[in-house]
């Protein structure tokens, strides 16, 4: 196929072809979760990390702050923030070679299978002021863009509204472009 032949593939709206990556990256200030452990002590420590990464992290303000910033990475691969994760859903181990590797346990693993992403890349640095992560993953498996897994227990009456009202377009635009193939 040459390349003139590509620009005239339609991939449907929604539609997301396998191979698709998506990429999160997060920075944060060393800072903050040093206040953070002074002000709150081993409560914050068991809020946000699994008890492998606790051993890990020691409460050492820079390896935590690298951690904070790999889990809020992950979570923008899987499209949800931590917020629609949780923090201990996203574990980040560290293998013999001292490079970083991202478990999934809970709703992330569930989001990971639903988006057919089988692996996330990640990426970790910080020094004495920032941390920085950066995740990347592949889909597997091609698909629509889909909300979260418990998207209904989450939103609220306005929000089924709008959504309602969004699948209605939705429809209603195919319909049209099923009716009339020409004004695809």
């Amino acid at each position: 196929m040459d390349s003139s032949s590509l620009d005239e593939v339609a991939i449907p709206p929604g539609f997301v072809p396998s191979g698709t990556t998506e990429l999160g990256i997060d920075i944060i200030k060393v800072d903050r979760i040093r206040a953070s452990i002074e002000r709150f002590g081993s409560r914050f420590s068991e809020r946000v990390l699994t008890p492998n990464e606790r051993r890990y992290v020691r409460d050492r303000p820079e390896t935590f702050a690298g951690r904070w910033a790999a889990k809020e990475a992950v979570s923008k691969v899987l499209g949800l923030g931590v917020r629609g994760i949780g923090w201990k859903d996203i574990e980040v181990e560290r293998l013999p070679t001292g490079q970083p590797a991202v478990r999934l346990h809970g709703r992330a693993a569930a989001r990971a299978e639903q988006l057919g992403m089988a692996r996330i890349a990640l990426s970790i640095t910080h020094e004495s002021d920032y941390a920085v992560a950066i995740a990347f993953g592949v889909r597997t498996a091609g698909g629509k863009y889909v909300f979260p897994l418990d998207i209904e227990e989450r939103i609220d009456d306005r929000e089924r509204r709008i959504l309602d009202r969004l699948e209605r377009l939705q429809a209603a635009g195919q319909a049209a472009r099923d009716a009339d193939p020409s004004k695809a």
